[in-house]
């Protein structure tokens, strides 16, 4: 029984995608979602889609993060193709790259209607999504998401033994992706009168697991992801 492995960037934003979509259902993050509702607008509206469907018309709006080698031209909004000759020596190089980046920078700011001048940096109104986390474990936030998923689903019961059963047999149950979160992988004993009995850790567990997703659906209600 393999876990789930979530590693890449793309994986990490299909997490905030889900946690957003959460979050706009959830009544008591309403006020939250109207004070950056600019700031999601791009977004669109994302509940009831697909990320996959979603990805193809915004991912665009993620960029890229770091400078590197490109093998093929980058059509992002927010990406400027260089080619650089390698006989020219660095110290003649650098100062001709700051100039296409900042006129590229002026010229996009331009484009969205924003002032060049008007902000302390050129580069202050790219890389506004970016995960606020330097290095991501997207595996626990990943088993934090369906759990918390499958305790809305049920309408918020009690996090007792037979809500761990009733989330274990679920998650086994699944046509697909068959795992369990570690603190599941015990099963339950059972008392006289046949009821699982899981261990108050794994029941302790469980309970941290449904705050952090809270926690994280909180954190997305004010524009920032993890948290």
């Amino acid at each position: 029984m393999s876990q789930p492995q979530i590693k890449s960037r793309r994986q990490h934003i299909r997490l905030w995608f889900e946690f957003y979509k959460l979050a706009l259902d959830d009544p008591a993050l309403q006020d939250n979602l109207a004070r950056v509702r600019t700031f999601y607008e791009p977004w669109g509206d994302p509940r009831g889609m697909d990320f996959r469907v979603w990805w193809k018309d915004h991912g665009y709006l993620f960029g890229a993060t770091q400078v590197e080698e490109a093998t093929k031209v980058s059509k992002a909004p927010n990406v400027l193709n260089l080619s650089i000759p390698l006989n020219l020596p660095v110290s003649q190089v650098l100062p001709k790259i700051k100039e296409l980046v900042e006129a590229r920078q002026r010229q996009r700011l331009n484009e969205l209607g924003l002032d060049p001048k008007a902000g302390k940096s050129l580069k202050a109104a790219f890389g506004t999504y970016e995960i606020n986390a330097k290095e991501l474990r997207g595996r626990p936030l990943h088993e934090a998401h369906v759990i918390y998923c499958i305790w809305l689903e049920m309408g918020k019961p009690t996090i007792n033994s037979d809500f761990l059963q009733a989330v274990r047999d679920r998650l086994l149950n699944r046509p697909k992706a068959k795992w369990l979160p570690s603190f599941l992988l015990r099963e339950a004993t059972v008392d006289r009168r046949g009821n699982p009995r899981f261990a108050e850790e794994q029941i302790r567990q469980m309970r941290r697991s449904i705050k952090k997703a809270h926690d994280v659906c909180m954190s997305v209600s004010k524009g920032k992801f993890p948290l």
